[in-house]
């Protein structure tokens, strides 16, 4: 075998031609492992800005919810407002965004396994009260009994308090498993609008 590859290698056009491909095989192994380390930069990058997206999102939220518990009327008086006029509708309106999670919902496995449970929790939870808030501005509201109307409000503030409550875990999850991030909640003042009477 080495006589053979000393032989061919005197041949100068044989020696050329394997110089050419072992440079070709080289460079082609070489190609490969930057790909390799690009892919890899590339989904650190995803995940990077995914957590961070989440983290500020899921914060806004739950700060949010935190805002319409603080501010909402009294739930007793809403319930004697009910009962005193069949016209009454209480006002609650919601804005909960869920753009970064409905839109990255596919990089999920990029995190932790217990914390894409808890995510799709929370985000349900918002769903659910959108769906209840959407239920009282609806015609149909206004022509259940004034019992029925309170049984479908109070479920709201449950809600809303269990996913302030969800939400708040999440963070701290956020905080303690990426700790490298250093995700600090959004200091967002808090105006307290309180009306203890509906």
């Amino acid at each position: 075998m080495i006589a053979w590859l000393a032989a061919l290698l005197a041949n100068g056009a044989a020696a050329g031609a394997i110089v050419t491909a072992l440079v070709a095989a080289v460079l082609w192994m070489l190609s490969r492992w930057v790909e390799v380390f690009a892919t890899r930069d590339g989904r650190r990058g995803e995940r990077d800005s995914l957590i961070s997206s989440l983290y500020a999102e899921i914060d806004f939220n739950t700060r949010d919810l935190e805002l319409f518990l603080l501010n909402s009327a009294d739930i007793t008086a809403i319930e004697a407002r009910i009962r005193q006029s069949d016209t009454y509708l209480p006002h609650v309106t919601d804005a909960h965004h869920t753009i970064i999670y409905s839109s990255r919902i596919a990089d999920l496995h990029h995190l932790d396994d217990g914390l894409t449970a808890r995510l799709v929790l929370f985000y349900c939870l918002l769903g659910k009260i959108k769906a209840q808030i959407d239920g009282i501005n609806q015609p149909s509201f206004s022509r259940i009994s004034a019992n029925g109307q309170i049984t479908v409000i109070r479920p709201i503030l449950a809600n809303s308090d269990e996913c302030r409550c969800e939400g708040e875990a999440i963070l701290l999850l956020f905080v303690q498993r990426y700790p490298a991030y250093g995700l600090v909640r959004f200091a967002r003042k808090i105006v307290d609008t309180r009306q203890r009477s509906a």
